[in-house]
C-alpha cells in the first residue's frame, strides 16, 4: 500500500513530483488529510471484500513528517485500525526532509509501528544544498539520525543523488564517506534525473549523457565502498534523462532490503494507492498483466473530487471480480 502525502517544506530544484510547498499549500493540508484518513478506510473494507493480503505499508510523497505529530499518529493508527497487520511485513515513512524531523513526530511513528524511516540528506555539502533548494544543513541531518536512534529506530535509510549541480566527485565522497560512519541500515544511491517540469530543467540546464560524467565516477565509488562497508545492492532501475544514462541503486545490509521498493520494481505485486498522485496497480497472477487506477495528481484537485476519487476505487473489486471467475474457469 502507498500512501501519498504532497507536501514538502520547499521544491528541490530537481523535484518532478506533484509535491507543493507548505507556504502555497498550507491551507489544503487539514482538509486533504481528513479525506486521506477517509480513502483509507475506504480502500481497507475493498481490500477485505477482495481477500488481500497487506505486505508493505509507505508513507511517501513529498514529505510526510511536513504533517504534525498528531495527524502523524492518527494517520498511522488508520492504517492500523482497518487492516489486518499482521500480515505486513515492512512499514515504511519517509522523513526525508531533516528539518521537519522532531522527537515527538518520531515517537509518534515508531509508536504506531512503523518499522522503518528514510532520512534523505541527497548531500552533506551545504553549499550544494542551497543550490537545489533544501531548506537544511548537513548538521540537522546528522542530528535527525542521531535522534532517530535515541528514539529506537533500528531501520533508518538515507538517499543520496550522484551527479547534483554544482557537486564534485570529491564532495561526494566525503558525503558517502560520513554516511557509512554512521552506518545506517539501507542507503539508496540515485543519479541525478533531468525531468522536463523540474526547476533545474525549466532554467535551462540540459542532461549530459556522457559515459564519463562525474556521476559515473560517484557511482563507482559507491560500489566500492558500500561494498567493502557490508552493504549489497538489491534493486536497481533506471528512469529517462538521467546523467550519463546511469540508474538508481538500492544498497542493503544483510536483513535490510526494503521489500516494498522491490514489490514495486519487480510488479509481482498489487498495489494500492491513496491520496493526491497515487496510483494503485492491480496485478494478475501468472501473467504480465497490470490494470492501473489513477488518483487526481494535485492535492486541490484531490479535494474537489473525492468522491469520484471514491468511485475509481470501485474498480479494484470489479478486477478482483473478474479474476475470480478466470481462475474459476480455468480450475475447471
Amino acid at each position: 500500500m502507498y500512501i501519498s502525502i504532497p507536501f514538502c517544506p520547499s521544491r528541490c530544484s530537481y523535484c518532478s513530483f506533484v509535491s507543493q510547498s507548505i507556504e502555497k499549500a498550507q491551507k489544503l493540508i487539514e482538509p486533504y488529510f481528513e479525506l486521506l484518513c477517509k480513502e483509507i478506510e475506504y480502500t481497507a473494507e475493498i481490500a477485505k471484500e477482495c481477500k488481500l493480503q497487506l505486505e508493505s505499508v509507505y508513507i511517501g510523497g513529498g514529505t510526510p513528517t511536513t504533517l504534525n505529530a498528531e495527524q502523524l499518529e492518527k494517520l498511522i493508527n488508520t492504517v492500523n485500525e482497518n487492516f489486518d497487520m499482521t500480515t505486513c511485513r515492512e512499514f515504511t515513512v519517509e522523513a526525508g526532509r531533516p528539518d521537519t524531523i522532531d522527537k515527538e513526530k518520531l515517537t509518534a511513528i515508531l509508536k504506531g509501528g512503523a518499522d522503518r524511516i528514510s532520512i534523505n540528506p541527497q548531500t552533506l555539502n551545504d553549499k550544494v544544498l542551497e543550490v537545489i533548494g533544501r531548506k537544511h544543513n548537513s548538521e540537522q541531518t546528522l542530528k535527525a539520525y542521531q535522534l532517530a536512534r535515541e528514539v529506537g529506530f533500528r531501520h533508518i535509510n538515507m538517499d543520496l543523488i550522484a551527479g547534483l549541480p554544482t557537486d564534485t566527485v570529491e564532495s561526494f565522497r566525503d558525503t558517502l564517506d560520513k554516511i557509512c560512519e554512521l552506518s545506517p541500515e539501507s542507503v539508496t544511491v540515485h543519479t541525478l534525473a533531468m525531468k522536463r517540469s523540474s526547476r533545474l530543467t525549466q532554467e535551462g540546464n540540459s542532461l549530459d549523457t556522457d559515459k564519463e560524467v562525474p556521476a559515473a565516477k560517484m557511482l563507482r565509488y559507491c560500489e566500492e565502498k558500500l561494498i567493502c562497508e557490508g552493504y549489497h545492492p538489491y534493486y536497481l532501475y533506471r528512469q529517462t534523462r538521467m546523467e550519463g544514462n546511469l540508474e538508481n541503486v538500492g544498497w542493503s545490509k544483510d536483513g535490510y532490503d526494503g521489500v516494498y521498493n522491490v514489490f514495486v520494481m519487480d510488479e509481482t505485486h498489487t498495489i494500492l494507492g491513496c491520496g493526491a498522485g497515487a496510483v494503485s496497480k492491480l496485478k494478475k497472477p501468472n501473467s504480465e498483466e497490470l490494470s492501473r487506477i489513477f488518483n487526481y495528481k494535485y492535492p486541490y484537485e484531490y479535494i474537489n473530487g473525492f468522491e469520484e476519487m471514491l468511485r475509481r476505487k470501485e474498480q479494484v473489486k470489479e478486477f478482483y471480480d473478474e479474476l475470480a471467475e478466470y481462475l474459476s474457469e480455468i480450475c475447471v
